[in-house]
């Protein structure tokens, strides 16, 4: 047995609409019936599957010795035992409760030795080495390796990780930009401006299902920096944003890769300061003329509140601990100010790439 931009901004639900058609296509891939699979049998012999209620299933294996038997579920969860019948060119397995009777003669039974939990999504891969026999045991479809032959079985040797239930703790790298950050601050002036750069973020996940978690972030996106100048004046304005965001996600695994769609609420600190410097201005009033000094005016407003985020992710598992993941995000950001006058009313995309770690076992 082997080793085991723009148009997102303009258009936020497409992205979540994205992501969910994806987790989709790859769904959570549970199996509706509890499922056997014995490997290197005799080629063409006749595989059977005995159960405590008397019903047999039958299978015939494949040249390589291959069959996979489905039955429906028993119940909601039993106990088992799992005993092989080695009988030349028909092997039976008996998932029972309690001990069965001696073996047919010209048979060679082994006893796997263990009572299983069985429920409807359990799936039994029995090993077969002559007249012996060993099994493994999982609840869902197996793993890769454990049932791969060939090309498949060498690329399944690698021993990638499977995504899993529990605590994971992340952080990684991207990149923000707002869409209407600029044109507030820049107005109708000439403008040099920067409303794309670095971002940061922090998550933690705990996955309570294969397929539904729960998450919050800090999301540090990158400021928004404009610098503008129009008839004797110039001036230079930041936008500095910090996130928050709790929310569920929901997903499907597919081997070690997971895909998943995120829905929840963001809480958004924002502050917003302007620097403008005024030159000095002549006029004429009855025939005099008067000097206005010019000078620098500074002033700022900051903002807090809840809106919505939307956004999906994808996530590798090189290892049972640790993955690669990205993300992509966009955040309403729309609050009255807690200082002074105005408001931020814009939408946030963000899309970051980094390392998640699961936590204990």
């Amino acid at each position: 047995m082997p080793p085991r931009g723009p148009i997102l901004l303009q258009h936020p639900f497409r992205l979540p609409a994205l992501a969910l058609l994806l987790v989709a296509t790859f769904g959570v891939r549970l199996t509706t019936a509890q499922t056997l699979i014995v490997r290197s049998a005799p080629a063409a012999s006749t595989i059977e599957l005995a159960l405590d209620s008397g019903r047999v299933a039958s299978a015939t294996a494949d040249k390589d010795g291959d069959a996979t038997l489905k039955v429906p579920p028993q119940g909601a969860e039993i106990e088992a035992q799992l005993y092989v019948d080695t009988c030349g060119a028909l092997v039976r397995v008996l998932l029972v409760r309690l001990r069965p009777g001696p073996p047919q003669p010209g048979c060679t039974r082994s006893e796997i030795g263990s009572v299983f939990i069985v429920r409807p999504i359990t799936t039994f891969v029995v090993d077969l080495d002559g007249t012996s026999a060993s099994a493994h045991v999982t609840q869902g479809p197996p793993p890769r390796e454990w049932v791969a032959r060939g090309e498949a079985a060498a690329k399944a040797s690698r021993n990638w990780g499977a995504p899993s239930n529990g605590l994971a703790l992340s952080g990684g790298a991207g990149f923000s930009t707002f869409n209407r950050a600029v044109t507030v601050a820049c107005g109708d002036t000439i403008c040099d401006s920067s409303n794309f750069g670095l971002a940061f973020a922090a998550t933690a996940d705990y996955w309570f299902k294969r397929f539904i978690a729960a998450q919050a972030s800090y999301i540090r996106p990158a400021d928004v920096t404009a610098i503008g100048s129009g008839t004797n004046f110039r001036f230079s304005s930041a936008l500095e944003t910090r996130i928050l965001t709790v929310g569920a996600k929901v997903g499907g695994a597919a081997g070690p890769a997971r895909m998943y769609g995120i829905a929840g609420l963001n809480y958004h600190e924002a502050t917003s300061t302007t620097s403008q410097t005024s030159d000095s201005t002549t006029v004429v009033v009855n025939g005099v003329t008067q000097t206005i000094p010019g000078g620098t005016q500074s002033y700022a407003q900051q903002v807090k509140g809840w809106n919505w985020v939307f956004g999906g992710g994808f996530e590798l598992w090189f290892s049972r601990a640790v993955a690669f993941y990205t993300e992509v995000n966009v955040v309403k950001l729309k609050t009255s100010p807690s200082v002074g006058e105005g408001g931020l009313d814009d939408r946030a995309l963000l899309a970051i790439a980094g390392a998640r770690v699961h936590i204990g076992r």
